[in-house]
């Protein structure tokens, strides 16, 4: 079989099945007409029509979603239905001549499989689990949406490796440098650059040199756990259990004592559950070896020793790893109370239950039970199995209003987190699902040549263009005053969205109500933050306070999330005129449609814009670079949803003027016209990134590609047809509670996708 052969099955039909059964018209065995529709598409269609349509053709055929997307040419019949068409014309037959016509049988198959509804096969692999696909977004939307009484999720037990978060904020250091508390911003355990979310931990392992990264970070962490005011990292409850000072103070401590130490370390401060017993025993010996090879007495040499022990610990399986192994009863694996506690406590706080605080003078980030403290004690009585349980922990935890930011501690001093931010908060775990969704927290790190280019504070780099971006600049960094970033001031919008719980896609999508820095903070270095508002098309006065910070912009300007200078930002190019309506496209056409853009590797031609030239605006640029019908194929996926957000600059500036085609300036353009969409109510012109934004808003089939997003997000891993009553669930509890985020993960926690798993095939 050739590889385009096994490329479309893949990524069309996901399997077949050959379990016979009854006929169609025709003589075509039913079950068999899908696997013939592969067949039959890769050896006469995708030539032309494959991920990257050629030799003239309008359109991709390489996807069970590209077969039933409306017609271009006629919206109340699918690409399928149009293929048969073409196929039966003898005037304009498909394929085309020279080409040999489709025979009469092949036909025939086309149309069982359309008559059927286009089904996929969804074949089962041979160990037991579903067929993976290169992206989830190839699974067409509507079967994750049907719910098959009686089919259960599959995903099988695992052991989930922490990543480079979850691990500092289990020992209680600051994740990012900071003059608070010890960092550990260079601890090795980023997630693959190849997954969609840090909660995927596809094949996550160690190795040598992950392992030669990491001992440094954990020989700085383990000072804290050799005596009350020992190290960079005050622990308040180490001082206070008595029960741990003979291992400290006595020149040989006891067995007794020394395994007491290992048993409480182990629980309070790498397992965070009740260790084994030969978890305990392994490290007690370890211990007892350390000890004996002291070479004298005193706070130094103690020291040293138990962050040996700590070091050795730290790198154990159940430190870096994380269980979902449950117990095997009839092919399936019901989690334990421990595991449902771990699950939910890095669900919502990145960490696990009961992980240690961070002391900053005078604070400590949490109680001396530690963080999440009450997931601790649920799991400790068995409350962690009832659903009504699991719930109110998590609403309870995921986050709320709180004018002083107590839940920023950990990360900043006073000066940066007491009114400088928003008073709504979310937890780490909600937080993170909306930065990594949006992609936005990497926005400082995309270059941008003149920011305010083209905007009202352009002067093409004169002294107005100068202490815009200077402003600007610190907005990235926040390295001049105390102030928030723009990362920060999208996160403390979402969190009024998400605290409020209510219609909270549509709100994201269209509130016109933002969190800006104050302009007259006189704490701040001169420029610094007078001209924050500029990105956001303001330049009135702000003052310093939290109410003042909230900021309504005018209607026609933003719409939600979407036109925050963040999002633009992460998602524009480097300079004013590049393809920035690619990137924005793409990301709306993959996060939001749930739909699926062919990687580059499938692109056969030069994908760059022509060169700057005075004359040539975005717009004209991407329009002759993408003209050709072999860039069509893929662009006509992006671009008509990225055009819209040409009204803002790569650096997600308001547009005052745009270049015109006489070398001078023209209004900007962000007009569309959107069609072949999932949801055919999206088709049509729309005006501007505002009006498209709302057009979103309203649509179900993006409220369930939302729903995915936060399925894969929690559940770590990507959804497939198995999964479709609980994302359906996720669904209802959506709309029956106006909208409730909030809701819809609860019902995720109380599902079985969420408390079981398959019992893993043959080398799985």
């Amino acid at each position: 079989m050739t590889k385009r052969v096994l490329l479309l099955g893949v990524l069309m039909l996901t399997g077949c099945k050959e379990d016979g059964g009854g006929t169609t018209d025709g003589g075509v065995p039913a079950s068999a007409s899908a696997c013939e529709v592969q067949e039959l598409l890769a050896t006469r269609c995708t030539s032309c029509h494959g991920a990257v349509p050629s030799a003239g053709a309008p359109m991709s055929l390489a996807t069970l979603q590209a077969m039933r997307t409306p017609a271009a040419s006629d919206s109340t019949q699918t690409n399928a239905e149009r293929a048969l068409l073409r196929m039966r014309d003898a005037v304009k037959p498909m394929p085309p001549s020279p080409e040999t016509p489709a025979t009469q049988r092949e036909v025939a198959v086309l149309a069982a499989w359309v008559a059927e509804g286009m089904p996929s096969c969804g074949e089962t692999s041979s160990d037991g689990g579903t067929t993976p696909l290169p992206s989830p977004n190839l699974i067409p939307q509507d079967e994750l949406f049907a719910c098959t009484p009686g089919v259960v999720s599959d995903a099988p037990t695992r052991l989930r490796r922490l990543n480079r978060w979850e691990w500092t904020r289990n020992v209680g250091g600051a994740v990012t440098r900071s003059w608070t508390g010890f960092s550990f911003y260079d601890n090795p355990f980023d997630p693959s650059a190849g997954e969609q979310y840090s909660t995927w931990a596809t094949d996550e392992t160690l190795d040598e040199a992950t392992v030669e990264l990491f001992l440094p970070i954990v020989a700085e962490a383990g000072s804290p756990w050799a005596g009350p005011y020992t190290g960079s990292n005050r622990l308040e409850w180490v001082r206070e259990d008595v029960s741990l000072r003979c291992m400290f103070h006595d020149n040989r401590p006891s067995a007794a004592c020394v395994r007491n130490f290992v048993s409480v370390f182990l629980e309070r401060g790498v397992l965070h559950r009740p260790p084994r017993t030969d978890e305990v025993d392994r490290l007690r010996a370890f211990a007892t070896t350390v000890l004996s090879q002291e070479s004298g007495t005193g706070e130094a040499i103690r020291t040293a020793s138990i962050v040996r022990v700590s070091n050795a610990a730290w790198l154990t399986t159940g430190a870096l790893f994380r269980e979902e192994l449950g117990t095997q009863e009839a092919g399936r694996a019901e989690l334990g109370p421990w595991e449902l506690a771990q699950q939910l406590s890095y669900a919502v706080g990145s960490r696990a239950p009961g992980a240690t605080p961070l002391w900053t003078w005078p604070y400590y980030s949490a109680g001396p039970d530690g963080h999440l403290a009450d997931i601790t004690a649920a799991a400790r009585d068995g409350s962690i199995r009832d659903d009504t349980t699991v719930e109110r922990l998590f609403r309870r935890n995921a986050g709320g209003t709180d004018p002083t930011r107590f839940d920023l501690v950990q990360d900043y001093n006073s000066e940066l987190w007491r009114t400088r931010r928003g008073q709504y908060w979310l937890a780490d775990g909600l937080s993170g699902f909306f930065r990594e969704w949006l992609g936005y927290a990497h926005v400082a790190s995309v270059f941008k040549e003149r920011p305010s280019a083209t905007s009202a504070w352009d002067d093409n780099g004169g002294p107005i263009s100068g202490t815009s971006e200077m402003s600007f600049g610190n907005l990235m960094s926040g390295y001049y005053g105390y102030e928030s970033t723009m990362v920060q001031q999208l996160d403390d919008l979402v969190a009024r969205v998400v605290v409020a719980d209510v219609d909270v896609l549509e709100t994201l999508l269209t509130t016109r109500t933002f969190f800006l820095a104050s302009t007259v903070n006189v704490a701040n270095y001169e420029n610094t933050v007078r001209y924050t508002g500029h990105p956001y098309g303001t330049e009135q006065t702000i003052a310093d306070t939290q109410a003042a910070r909230w900021v309504t912009l005018p209607a026609k300007e933003r719409a939600g999330v979407l036109t925050h200078p963040a999002w633009l930002g992460a998602h524009g190019g480097n300079f004013e005129d590049d393809p920035s309506a690619v990137h924005r496209g793409k990301w709306i056409r993959e996060n939001l449609l749930c739909d699926w853009v062919p990687p580059l590797s499938s692109v056969k031609v030069v994908a760059q814009v022509g060169p700057h030239a005075p004359d040539k605006n975005a717009r004209r640029r991407l329009e002759e670079a993408t003209a050709s019908t072999a860039c069509q194929g893929c662009h006509v996926l992006m671009n008509p949803l990225g055009l819209p957000f040409e009204t803002y600059n790569h650096a997600g500036y308001l547009r005052r003027r745009d270049h015109a085609p006489d070398g001078g300036w023209s209004p900007p353009d962000g007009t569309s016209v959107l069609t072949g969409m999932p949801d055919p109510a999206l088709n049509g012109p729309v005006r501007d990134a505002v009006e498209l934004s709302e057009k979103l808003a309203g649509s179900r089939h993006v409220k369930r590609c939302f729903v995915r997003q936060a399925f894969r997000y929690y559940v770590g891993r990507p959804e497939n047809q198995t999964d479709a009553c609980t994302l359906t669930q996720m669904e209802q509890a959506y709309d029956a509670n106006n909208g409730s985020f909030l809701s819809m993960v609860g019902a995720l926690m109380k599902s079985e996708t969420w408390k079981t798993r398959r019992v893993p095939g043959e080398a799985e």
